[in-house]
């Protein structure tokens, strides 16, 4: 396959670069199929009807799958003064259903011009479409052993509705391409000329023009019938969809515009945003569509008018001047159709500017919405800082009352401090008072002093309740913050304002601290009986009880 590749390359005159890309896309270019005909040829003759009018008729369509077909048909002696080659394809980028061998065959038979090869290399599979890698419309003259020949090849783009549903935002319209080359050769005996075409991918609508349409035409005097109407029925053919096309792009655009306009920008008690980011995309990926839709409608634009010069100059190889010729209505239908296409350019042109304008509308508004979001935020974000300033301003003052609660609380503490050691040191002389005060203790007539023997009921009395006092206070202290010890001897006032609410908390959390440094298993361990009865833990004790 490499030699015959390399042949068939060399016999068609192409360069390296190209010989390269011919090769690196051969498997993803051409690929057989058993349920298709590789390629059909439709066959055109000259015959005379029964009023002696020269008439184009078609044979049936040929099919060939082999190399071997080929070769047997060309060895035909035909008469044709049309051969059309048709190369199909199943779906959009897709390979073509012909064998690499078989095209190769193809073109060296008809020694093609090795531009048609830029042509071939837009279909195929691709993952990405460029509307600048296909090529332009080219023509070529050269003098050869036969007589005169005449080359052209270009790429038609049509625009086709396709199934893919539209739910999903999917585009219902598909470009395809159809490839053509045309060989026009000018005998030197003078005889009548032939066309050679080889068509790639065309609709189905140009097929059925040339096996009915241009069968039992007349062509009596018509020079151009043979030769440029299969131009002609590609080309009206290729025109035919961008009208609906664009139709559907400038609904897309409207729909999208209608729902900007109606937005109530002054609106805010009912404040609905009919728009988003999406739109934004799907504003430039119409935009994308329509700048692709101007290349081919100047590509188009361009091969018309060069396939109407060609036109041209075969009427003037043809034609006799002194008899008159009826090319005048062809070349009138091209430059019809070079109009047309205009109008399509300039039409995508104002779609253009009409959806850029859109798509400024679109972002202005965005730019607008999210500056009054701002605008929302910093109103809200003010109005919190606001708060926290007052909220600011209660905690210092609490802290500032708290401070001077616990000010008066030390001072409270101090003076209870005083008072103790006061009644601490009267507390002998007091003792003692009420002891001789008793009934134990008597003096009789003479003054002496008399002491009962039941004194020692008031020692059996006194001492174990001095012990079981001091041993109810330690329990007190090392148990004061249990549940239970609070709810038995605590009757806390319910607070009546938020400042004593404040202060309450602030004076749960103190205590809260205290109890996590006098937890059993702490650091400091477990509190002695002697720290206990420290002035300053006693005062600490009794200014938490006093602000409770």
């Amino acid at each position: 396959m490499r030699r015959a590749m390399d042949h068939i390359c060399t016999s068609s005159r192409a360069d390296q670069y190209l010989e390269e890309r011919i090769n690196s896309r051969a498997s993803s270019l051409f690929k057989a199929r058993n349920d298709l005909p590789q390629l059909v040829v439709f066959l055109l003759f000259l015959s005379k009807d029964a009023h002696g009018r020269r008439t184009l008729q078609a044979n049936q369509p040929v099919q060939i799958n082999h190399i071997s077909e080929l070769k047997q048909l060309q060895k035909k002696e035909t008469t044709a003064c049309v051969q059309v080659y048709t190369v199909a394809q199943l779906r959009s980028w897709t390979t073509l259903n012909i064998s690499s061998e078989l095209f190769h065959h193809l073109l060296s038979f008809q020694s093609s011009w090795p531009y048609f090869w830029k042509s071939v290399l837009t279909f195929g599979i691709r993952s990405v479409e460029n509307e600048y890698g296909f090529p332009p419309f080219r023509a070529k003259s050269s003098q050869t052993v036969d007589g005169k020949v005449n080359e052209i090849a270009y790429v038609i783009r049509r625009a086709e509705r396709n199934q893919r549903p539209t739910s999903q935002g999917e585009c219902p319209w598909s470009i395809r391409q159809t490839g053509v080359y045309h060989k026009l050769t000018y005998p030197h005996d003078g005889s009548s000329s032939s066309s050679a075409f080889i068509l790639i991918a065309p609709s189905h609508a140009v097929e059925n023009e040339v096996s009915q349409s241009f069968q039992g035409s007349p062509v009596e005097e018509d020079i151009m019938k043979p030769h440029f109407s299969m131009h002609e029925s590609l080309i009206a053919d290729g025109l035919k969809g961008w009208m609906d096309y664009m139709a559907w792009l400038e609904a897309e655009c409207k729909q999208k515009a209608d729902r900007l306009i109606v937005w109530d920008v002054e609106d805010r008690d009912k404040h609905k945003t009919y728009f988003d980011v999406d739109d934004r995309q799907r504003l430039k990926q119409l935009e994308d569509y329509i700048t692709d839709l101007m290349v081919i409608l100047q590509t188009a634009v361009d091969t018309i008018g060069r396939v109407g010069k060609s036109c041209q100059r075969h009427c003037q190889e043809s034609c006799d001047p002194r008899n008159g010729c009826s090319c005048r209505y062809m070349l009138r239908e091209f430059d019809e159709y070079a109009a047309e296409g205009r109008v399509y350019l300039k039409r995508a042109k104002v779609l253009k500017d009409r959806v850029q304008s859109t798509e400024q509308l679109l972002t202005d508004l965005l730019s607008f919405e999210e500056t009054r979001a701002l605008k929302q935020l910093a109103r809200a974000s003010h109005i919190e800082t606001k708060t926290l300033k007052e909220l600011t301003e209660t905690s210092q003052r609490e802290s500032h009352y708290v401070a001077e609660l616990a000010e008066r609380s030390v001072e409270d503490a101090a003076a209870v401090k005083m008072l103790s050691l006061v009644g601490l040191v009267y507390l002998p002389t007091t003792i003692v008072a009420n002891f001789f005060s008793t009934e134990f203790v008597k003096v009789n007539e003479e003054g002496a002093m008399y002491i009962s023997p039941w004194v020692w009921i008031l020692v059996a009395i006194a001492v174990p309740l001095t012990l079981v006092t001091i041993f109810l206070w330690i329990l007190s202290v090392r148990y004061s913050d249990s549940p239970w010890f609070l709810k038995v001897t605590r009757i806390r006032r319910q607070p009546t304002s938020h400042r004593e609410r404040g202060l309450e908390r602030e004076v749960d959390l103190e205590q809260g601290r205290l109890r996590g440094r006098m937890e059993p298993g702490s650091s400091q361990g477990s509190v002695p009986l002697f720290s206990l009865m420290r002035p300053s833990t006693y005062a600490t004790t009794t200014t938490t009880t006093k602000a409770d």
